[in-house]
């Protein structure tokens, strides 16, 4: 894509849109003033500066969103009048981009506006087909332009109206004009101070279900490196692992706690719910499993050294499941909020520990020994069935052994597609050391219990436990 000079007729065209529209007041915007309040002083100061940008071939969403990108630079870098910095504009029209392909500027726009915002700047994007309602009544396409265009310029006041609604835009505008509302200054528009302190107070929302689940906060957060397409789907696929890993981590604590309360079964319908997350995991490996090794290389340079092997809620998830390790502990020290967490679940007693403290409440000695652990569990398993809470206990934690066992088994699979024997992004060995990850058992004893377990006829081992000692 080229950056040119357009010609007299194209500059025409665009200072008749300027000021036979957006300079104009719209009964569809609900207030008395222009459609762009921006653009009249703009052009009465001559800071409006229009550029044209012609597409070659072969040029799309990438192009779109590097012009625009190398446009924002531009503008940070062109010569303002002084006095009259924040009325300056850069316009770029972009040439030879055919009707069919008008949405990739509003896709352009939608990937690169957050990065613009957080430089204090604007971007806007203008075509004939152009979708983005006006504020005041949303059925109004207010961003129709003659000719596809965008926009750079600084950041205003009136854009309370365009920040209002994402947390993370409006926080870049109230660093910028809180003082404006903060002051009781009569001279603050009353729509832009009720955006404000909408804004401010998110008490005042109207969707409770926004409110309760906080869901504008959790569709702020995706903040990818690049445009592929691909990485978006990687970003939302970890975000979404590392909700399920506190879901894990929640339902473990709350296991936990019924076993210190020796509610056996309570633990074991806590374990029920967190096996099905563990499954929900899994299921997300085959979403990534549809991301091409090509697709992967395209952006997995850009991430660095960023590795899953740092998700602390994982490393928490092992931890209350019994499967500590101070050297893994070690990886996160020093984080601020993250460390503290870290070791305290390290340091604090596991499911799997408190199952054993039940067993032994309950009258199954655990003796000294090696093998103490698996001649406990087979204890349970000689003496009792499925109507027994220790029987359905130990099932249950088996089942969520195999879960997570599930759970690495496909991560080790995922990850040999996508990138063979190259090293991990984390410093890792990449599949080898997934591979050693994925021979890691958690219950282990649960799982040696098996060999000591006799079908009918053989030697039936030591008597059966007796539970009149217990609760």
């Amino acid at each position: 894509m080229k950056i040119e000079s357009p010609t007299a007729a194209e500059r025409s065209a665009i200072f008749s849109w300027f000021e036979g529209y957006l300079t104009q007041e719209h009964e569809a915007l609900g207030r008395g003033n222009a459609v762009c309040p921006f653009v009249e002083p703009a052009i009465a100061a001559g800071t409006v500066v229009i550029e044209l940008a012609r597409l070659e071939d072969g040029d799309g969403l990438a192009e779109l969103c590097a012009v625009m990108r190398r446009q924002t630079e531009r503008f940070a870098a062109l010569d303002r009048p002084a006095g009259k910095e924040g009325l300056s504009t850069l316009v770029t029209v972009v040439g030879g981009l055919p009707e069919h392909r008008f949405p990739l500027l509003d896709e352009a726009h939608r990937r690169v506006k957050g990065e613009v915002v957080r430089r204090g700047l604007m971007i806007g994007q203008f075509h004939p087909r152009c979708p983005e309602p006006a504020t005041g009544d949303p059925r109004f396409r207010v961003a129709q332009s003659p000719v596809p265009l965008f926009a750079v310029r600084a950041m205003a006041m009136h854009d309370i109206l365009f920040l209002h609604s994402n947390r993370a835009t409006f926080q870049v505008y109230d660093e910028r004009f809180g003082d404006h509302y903060k002051d009781g200054s009569k001279h603050v528009d009353e729509r832009f101070r009720e955006l404000y302190d909408k804004a401010r107070d998110r008490k005042s929302k109207t969707s409770p279900y926004i409110d309760y689940q906080s869901i504008d906060v959790l569709l702020s957060l995706q903040n990818p490196r690049t445009d592929h397409p691909a990485e978006m789907t990687f970003y939302l696929a970890g975000q979404v692992m590392e909700l399920l890993f506190k879901m894990v981590y929640e339902q473990a604590l709350a296991a936990r706690v019924a076993l210190v309360e020796d509610r056996a079964d309570q633990a074991t319908w806590e374990l029920r719910r967190l096996a099905r997350a563990l499954d929900l995991l899994t299921a997300v490996w085959d979403v990534l499993n549809a991301i091409s090794p090509m697709e992967y290389n395209a952006f997995r340079g850009h991430l660095g050294h960023d590795s899953g092997i740092d998700s602390y809620m994982y490393r928490m998830v092992e931890f209350i499941l019994g499967h500590k390790s101070e050297e893994m502990a070690r990886r996160h020290g020093g984080v601020p909020g993250v460390s503290e967490q870290v070791y305290r679940s390290l340091h604090q007693s596991s499911v799997y520990d408190e199952a054993i403290h039940l067993l032994e409440r309950r009258g199954v000695a655990v003796v000294p020994g090696e093998d103490a652990l698996p001649e406990a569990w087979a204890r349970v398993y000689r003496a009792f069935g499925p109507a027994d809470d220790l029987f359905r206990l130990a099932e249950a934690l088996t089942d969520v052994a195999s879960a997570f066992h599930r759970w690495r088994a496909w991560h080790l699979l995922t990850v040999e597609r996508m990138i063979g024997g190259k090293p991990g992004t984390g410093g890792t060995d990449g599949v080898d050391w997934l591979r050693h990850a994925a021979e890691q058992r958690f219950f282990p004893e649960l799982w040696r219990t098996r060999t000591r377990l006799w079908s009918p006829g053989e030697d039936q081992g030591p008597t059966p436990v007796d539970r009149t000692g217990g609760p």
